[in-house]
């Protein structure tokens, strides 16, 4: 499509005046994508770009393009004042000088308004630039999306994020929000920036876990808090008995784009994993979901009857121990009475396997 007439105001204003899209932007603008595409490298067009350079990952703000286009209206005024004076000096000799036949307050107010411009754009990069090189010290793990399309499965996108929250739980120097602050956000419509208000967070983890047989794939991105700027995703595809070093993969790459100061200790405990059979790791997946969905007796009863069952079939399985015990403290909590025993091999295998290297945390309920 040909050229727009210059100082054409754009008549749709998206929310709060930014584009997230070359569409958006040619849209606003009533043009191609070709065209604004080709404004922004030959005309110096206002376009941000995200850390993370994608291909299409571009945003631009309502107010930057409405001033671009006034001053390029007037560069295009100026220009066809100039041409007309410069053919007659070259046909007729005559020499006459372009400001001549053009009002000397317009030149003039036309340069203000570029500086004006220019000022303005310099403040507000430096103030995205700024925002993205804030240190990260707190961070909300958003509840996983389970999008198996099978609803029976939502006790592994729970467990899945229960697992990431107490890997980076280790790390003293990340504030990491508990899981039951976080779990009332599951199926949330609230932004990123209206959610990060009430735990005070600086970015946010958020993504999806599908599953397909015996496999998994974890999708997770990091959201920068105060800007709504994802800074980085990824994606993991492993079989079903590596959960545990997906679990452990994701925590480390998350710590890793979030700057953490990791200690060696921290470290050993991000990096713990160990195989795991798929019947064990779904009987302690679904105690920890019976066991955080409600308070009731029945619910817990159900818990301690799946972890026991991870441990029997695999006695040296510290994290099934770790919910056996929240479990027995939750139903001597709740109801009247002392909690069931604990079964006496439980500090024998224990002592086998520290709890301190699972990459575990206290249940928080």
């Amino acid at each position: 499509m040909g050229e727009p007439f210059p100082g054409i105001s754009p008549s749709v204003t998206p929310p709060e005046g930014r584009l997230d899209s070359w569409k958006e932007i040619a849209a606003y603008l009533k043009r191609d994508v070709t065209t604004v595409q080709r404004w922004e490298k030959r005309e110096g067009m206002p376009v941000h770009r995200h850390l993370h350079d994608r291909s299409g990952s571009i945003y631009a703000y309502s107010s930057e393009l409405d001033a671009w286009l006034l001053s390029r209206k007037l560069r295009l005024e100026e220009e066809k004042e100039r041409t007309p004076d410069a053919q007659v000096g070259a046909e007729g000799g005559q020499g006459r000088k372009w400001t001549s036949g053009a009002p000397r307050w317009l030149v003039l107010a036309g340069l203000t308004v570029l500086l004006l411009l220019g000022l303005t754009y310099d403040m507000t990069r430096d103030h995205a630039g700024n925002s993205s090189r804030l240190k990260i010290t707190a961070l909300a793990v958003l509840p996983l999306k389970n999008l198996s399309g099978d609803p029976t499965q939502e006790y592994l996108a729970d467990g899945m994020t229960e697992a990431l929250i107490g890997r980076l739980s280790s790390i003293h120097d990340l504030r990491v929000i508990s899981r039951t602050s976080v779990m009332r956000f599951k199926d949330t419509q609230f932004s990123v920036p209206e959610i990060a208000k009430t735990p005070r967070v600086d970015a946010i983890v958020e993504g999806s876990v599908i599953r397909e047989g015996n496999r998994i794939r974890v999708h997770a991105q990091l959201i920068r808090a105060a800007t709504d700027e994802h800074f980085w995703s990824e994606s993991y595809d492993r079989e079903l008995k590596d959960a545990l070093a997906l679990e452990s993969e994701v925590a480390q790459s998350i710590a890793q784009k979030v700057e953490a100061t990791v200690s060696g200790h921290e470290h050993e405990r991000l990096a713990a994993v160990r195989p795991v059979s798929l019947d064990v790791y779904e009987s302690y997946l679904k105690g920890r979901y019976a066991l955080g969905k409600n308070d009731s007796r029945a619910g817990i009863e159900e818990s301690i009857g799946y972890f026991d069952a991870a441990i029997k079939s695999d006695p040296a399985f510290a994290p099934a121990y770790l919910g056996l015990a929240a479990a027995h403290s939750a139903l001597g909590t709740v109801f009247i009475g002392a909690p069931p025993a604990i079964s006496a091999r439980g500090p024998s295998v224990r002592a086998k396997t520290p709890l301190a290297n699972t990459g575990e945390c206290c249940w928080d309920r």
